[in-house]
């Protein structure tokens, strides 16, 4: 008996013991909160939350405010308007669950009840606004592109048929040119309403005092008025093109539309991230420095002997036409530079809270990539002036020093996925740059120092993704399990199970995720010593290390993300094969290779998409309860696998097609059939990607919501010229595509927007 009470007397002092500290982690929480301190909130909060025990007071207060914090997590991303509200509507969701949970204890707490009502509507607005999205600034600007890039298409084919004909009939084309001029118009228009979404944007962040600004709508602003900028551009080179095409004057009207599509294509991307605009810029520079040396900037370059003989250099080769291209990119380039510098010149908070961790960690970044920015700007500067000059080897030379440095900035800013997407790359370009063409198109001296400097580049980044993977299982490891709503104690055990089995899952990716980093960093090994070795064919151990860098990024990636990314490079493959049609054989021959190669990616991540569809196809059938509410069920993967594998078959048609104009020696084949197929492949691309987007709400629900929004923005007319103004800018697009579809010409209008 003396015993049991001892143990009785130890039992209640260590409960007491932790209660108190259970209370002093609620009371740092408390605390952390009142002072803006989310993250350290949560953390104490939480802790505080499983360390209560049977303190009955202390878990409903936990709850309550931890339901606090979160709802103001998701209020914080949604005010920001560059923020996720992916994320936003996972913070508004766990603030939710952990108000029901505190709801279960205090069923008659009337704050309680209030404030879960509230959150269970903001969690339906979230997901509502995340399903609309289509009038969103960024949606109607890449909608635009897609509508100049038909219309651009439109004119190099009758530019094409033009200059086959001889230019004997110049009336021949005149309904396709009228057409295309129809077109134009209902472009400019929306154009027109877009530039008005932007201004409307600029003008509610200009009512609040400068001081008042967060360094979110600052940037905002910048982007905003840049926005406008090009967007006027794109209108006038627009309007310029119409008329161009209304006066049946096919070529000129083609410089115009391609001016207008680089405007739009530059008004998107001020709102891309850093590192997706300096990759598509360091794209663009390897461009440049092809087309150089193709000019004559690499002394020791040879061209195939066989291929044809030009009397005259191809415009888009003179030394002027090169250093203007070098003088966009560069401008591009600025634009980011002063994207960074004004991220890192942006004082600390007047009011001295701490930074958020993850912009304390971002900020560091762009301090370490300015300067690597800033030498790539200068090397360009330095390349536009040899160009200019005609110093084409001098001009090489900077050129290939902006890209170094233009690859230093761009590393500073990979995450996980972005460094294997980068490693990625590099390992493509090795087997490139190993391939019988690269050959025949680059010296060996030349060859073997890029193909050393990527192989460099990939060794380290499987150094850096061991601590990053390192990182990511920490975070893993240390995410606590969000509370249920279920009152059936069966329903919340399975539902701990299901959590556990996750954080399970989620653990083994990243073993695996290290497993395959090792061996692919062996085979990079490998790699180094064939390439030192004369006698061992490098090839083999390089396509090694590529199917493990490729198993990474498969595992990391999800079959949407790869779908949606397949959508944009194979579109980005067609708009160059298009303009390499209207190209004379010799100007077109170095482009061949690289379409060949891009369209084998294209055609092999289709396969690896289909085949991974299918198998969560097969996997949903057999575990129907699987199924994620509101997402695809297994017809809809089927039948997106379908989709991709009609995309693969049209892609393998476009590599044959490009492969017989490469190989021809005696006559130029036509790349028209082969961008025919391309456009095919992406619509069923884009097919697939509708079929695994969650359906849409009941129609009912639907046109309610309609006639309330039409009630609002008849009011909002009435009150602001503004509004009506983008109004009838929208409705006026939309009549002019209307009449672009049907062919119909508003000849009673006189004058463009």
């Amino acid at each position: 008996m003396k015993y049991v009470v001892l143990a009785l007397a130890m039992m209640i002092a260590c409960a007491k013991s932790e209660h108190r500290e259970a209370r002093v982690k609620y009371n740092e929480g408390v605390a952390a909160l009142a002072k803006g301190e989310l993250e350290a909130a949560t953390t104490a909060l939480l802790d505080a939350r499983n360390k209560a025990g049977v303190d009955p007071e202390l878990r409903f207060r936990a709850a309550f405010d931890l339901g606090t914090v979160y709802a103001e997590q998701a209020a914080k991303l949604r005010r920001d308007p560059n923020g996720d509200l992916a994320k936003a509507l996972d913070f508004a969701q766990q603030a939710a669950s952990w108000l029901a949970d505190a709801s279960r204890q205090r069923p008659n707490d009337t704050a309680t009840k209030k404030n879960l009502a509230i959150m269970r509507a903001r969690v339906q607005a979230i997901s509502d606004e995340l399903r609309k999205g289509e009038n969103k600034l960024e949606h109607r600007i890449e909608a635009a592109i897609k509508e100049q890039r038909g219309v651009l298409d439109g004119v190099r084919d009758a530019w094409l048929e033009i200059k086959k004909a001889g230019g004997t009939d110049p009336l021949a084309l005149q309904g396709s040119l009228t057409h295309l001029a129809d077109v134009e118009r209902g472009i400019v228009a929306e154009v027109g309403a877009i530039s008005d979404l932007a201004s409307d944007e600029i003008d509610t962040i200009a009512k609040k005092p400068e001081d008042k600004r967060t360094d979110e709508e600052k940037v905002r602003m910048v982007q905003l008025k840049n926005i406008e900028l090009y967007l006027q551009e794109a209108r006038g080179r627009i309007a310029e093109a119409r008329r161009k095409l209304q006066d049946l004057a096919a070529e000129e009207a083609l410089g115009r539309a391609e001016a207008a599509l680089v405007a739009l294509k530059r008004a998107r991307e001020q709102l891309l991230d850093p590192i997706t605009i300096l990759r598509s810029l360091a794209q663009d520079e390897i461009e440049i420095v092809r087309d150089t040396m193709t000019a004559g900037g690499d002394a020791k370059l040879t061209l195939d002997p066989s291929s044809p003989k030009q009397e005259a250099t191809p415009a888009w080769l003179e030394h002027g036409a090169l250093a203007e291209r070098q003088s966009g990119v560069r401008e591009r380039l600025e634009e980011v530079r002063a994207r960074l510098a004004a991220a890192a010149e942006s004082p600390p908070p007047a009011d001295g809270k701490q930074p958020d961790p993850q912009q304390a960690k971002l900020l560091e970044r762009v301090k370490v990539a300015l300067p690597s920015v800033v030498t790539a700007s200068s090397e360009m500067d330095q390349a536009k002036s040899g160009l200019a000059d005609q110093q084409l080897t001098k001009a090489l030379e900077h050129e290939r020093l902006a890209l170094e440095a233009l690859a230093k900035a761009i590393e500073e800013f990979a995450d996980l996925k972005q460094t294997i997407e980068l490693a990625y790359a590099d390992q493509n370009q090795i087997l490139s740059l190993l391939s019988p063409e690269a050959a025949k198109q680059m010296p060996g001296p030349e060859r073997a120092k890029e193909t050393h400097d990527a192989l460099a580049r990939n060794v380290g980044r499987m150094t850096r993704l061991q601590g990053l993977i390192a990182d990511q299982l920490a975070q893993i490891t240390q995410q606590p399990a969000p509370p249920s709503d279920e009152k059936d104690p069966a329903k919340a055990e399975a539902a701990a199970k299901a959590h556990a089995e996750q954080l399970e899952q989620a653990k083994q990716q990243m073993a695996r995720a290290e497993t395959l980093r090792g061996e692919a960093l062996a085979a990079l090994g490998k790699l180094d010593k064939a390439l030192a070795a004369a006698a061992t064919n490098p090839v083999p151990s390089a396509t090694e290390a590529k199917t493990k860098i490729e198993e990474l990024r498969k595992l990391f990636f999800s079959v949407i993300e790869h779908l949606q990314q397949l959508i944009r490079d194979q579109g980005e493959t067609r708009d160059q094969t298009t303009s390499s049609n209207g190209l004379d054989e010799f100007a077109r021959a170095s482009k061949l290779p690289g379409l060949v190669t891009r369209e084998e990616e294209h055609a092999g991540m289709a396969k690896s998409i289909t085949e991974a569809l299918a198998r969560q196809a097969d996997a949903m059938a057999k575990a129907p309860q699987q199924q994620q509410q509101g997402g695809p069920d297994a017809k809809a993967f089927v039948a997106a696998a379908d989709e991709v594998r009609l995309a693969q078959g049209a892609m393998t048609d476009a590599h044959g097609t490009i492969v017989k104009a490469r190989d021809a020696k005696q006559t130029s084949e036509s790349l028209a059939p082969a961008v025919k197929s391309q456009q095919t492949a992406i619509e069923h691309l884009e097919n697939a990607l509708k079929h695994l987007q969650p359906p849409p709400k009941q129609q009912n629900q639907d046109k309610d919501k309609d006639k309330d929004k039409d009630k609002q923005e008849q009011q909002q007319q009435q009150q602001s010229p503004a509004g009506a103004g983008q109004a009838a800018r929208d409705q006026d697009a939309a009549q002019q595509k209307k009449r672009g579809e049907t062919g119909e010409s508003d000849s009673s209008v006189e004058k463009d927007w």
